[in-house]
């Protein structure tokens, strides 16, 4: 299978992973979001080097624990894939530490009409 997608060529290797890709890598700041690289399915995290800033932009996230949310594939009961790759290799990077936390509801996230509040995924971001 091998399709045009919002990100790009999808197709998959005969495991199930997606193969022949590259993602952008975007830094969200308080004046807007800035690509601070790429991952690919060959080379993982590829950095761009940017003019240096004044300051420690990791210091806010020093001596923390960032979370990472996601949903447990039933299939195989494992943390695999794109979410928990890039997690490591960006903690390995800039030297923070994680932790993988499965979304209590299981649900991607949508937004309810009536309460206008967030579920899911969506919902772990929006709201902490």
């Amino acid at each position: 299978v091998r399709i045009q997608g919002l990100t790009g060529n999808v197709q998959f290797d005969h495991y199930g992973r997606r193969v022949n890709y590259t993602m952008d890598v975007f830094e969200l700041k308080n004046t807007g979001p800035r690509k601070v690289g790429y991952w690919n399915d060959m080379d993982k995290l590829v950095l761009i080097q940017h003019e240096p800033t004044l300051g420690n932009d990791t210091a806010a996230i020093e001596n923390r624990t960032v979370v990472v949310t996601t949903i447990l594939v039933r299939w195989n009961d494992k943390f695999e894939g794109y979410c928990v790759d890039l997690a490591s290799e960006i903690a390995k990077h800039i030297g923070i530490k994680y932790k993988i936390a499965i979304v209590p509801d299981g649900k991607y996230g949508a937004r309810d009409p009536e309460t206008k509040i967030w579920n899911g995924m969506v919902g772990e971001l929006v709201y902490g």
